[in-house]
């Protein structure tokens, strides 16, 4: 399972040792660096990650220092929010934490150490209760869409097409390599062009070098180079079925 995090830190220096820290967890994925509380805001509504690592003293929106009223913003947008761990060189704010229920808070300097316990208390705890939607962000407006409800994802130069399941297309302003460490694993890659949603495979034509989308007449092409991951998702879907003749 992946695992998206957030910085927020106006430090570059701490917000590189923790990326050093996450380096050797391969499931944990950084996807962006905020140095204060509005560009932290559009970041968490664009990237939705799982995890934010939090400096409460980089600058605010209405205030010095964001605090807590980050998370505040943030509800106005998000049904779950997700888990903030704060790092921090005080413990000035760490009742103010409690009340925000913020998933752990560590001291500066850290250790690696105390960041792998919180990753494995992360797991252990909320590893499980991923929020499944995407928010897409475009001038101030927020689309948020359902992840199980993606049919499979077409490059389109530097955009990218998500193909929905109701027929709808959300066009998206990042590439599809932005997307592929992203989405959960049962999105595969299997073109230059395409990442498909595994769970709506009805059919694989491996003379054809084609994969069929249930409910659809799409065929989305598939590549030598991708053969393999096409091969795991034939004998994913096998072992799932009631029969296999």
């Amino acid at each position: 399972m992946k695992y998206p995090y957030v910085i927020i830190d106006n430090d570059q220096k701490i917000a590189d040792s923790i990326q050093i820290s996450l380096e050797e967890q391969p499931d944990y994925i950084c996807t962006g660096i905020a140095k204060d509380e509005q560009d932290a805001l559009d970041l968490i509504l664009e990237r939705r990650p799982r995890l934010v690592f939090l400096e409460p003293e980089v600058p605010g929106i209405d205030t010095v220092t964001t605090k807590y009223s980050l998370l505040t913003e943030l509800s106005k947008y998000m049904s779950r929010l997700p888990e903030f761990i704060v790092i921090t060189k005080t413990s000035d704010y760490a009742i103010e934490g409690i009340r925000n229920r913020i998933m752990d808070y560590i001291l500066k300097p850290f250790s690696k150490g105390q960041i792998s316990r919180t990753l494995m208390r992360f797991e252990k705890d909320f590893g499980q209760s991923g929020d499944n939607t995407l928010c897409f962000r475009s001038y101030g407006d927020y689309r948020f869409v359902d992840v199980d409800e993606i049919l499979y994802l077409k490059a389109d130069n530097n955009t990218t097409d998500f193909i929905m399941s109701n027929g709808t297309k959300v066009e998206a302003f990042k590439t599809l390599k932005h997307f592929q460490n992203l989405l959960p694993d049962h999105f595969v890659r299997i073109h230059n062009s395409y990442i498909i949603n595994t769970d709506y495979v009805s059919r694989i034509h491996f003379g054809k070098a084609k994969c069929a989308i249930k409910n659809t007449d799409d065929l989305i092409p598939f590549s030598k180079s991708y053969k393999n991951n096409v091969e795991e998702i034939k004998d994913s879907l096998a072992k799932k079925s009631l029969i296999y003749i």
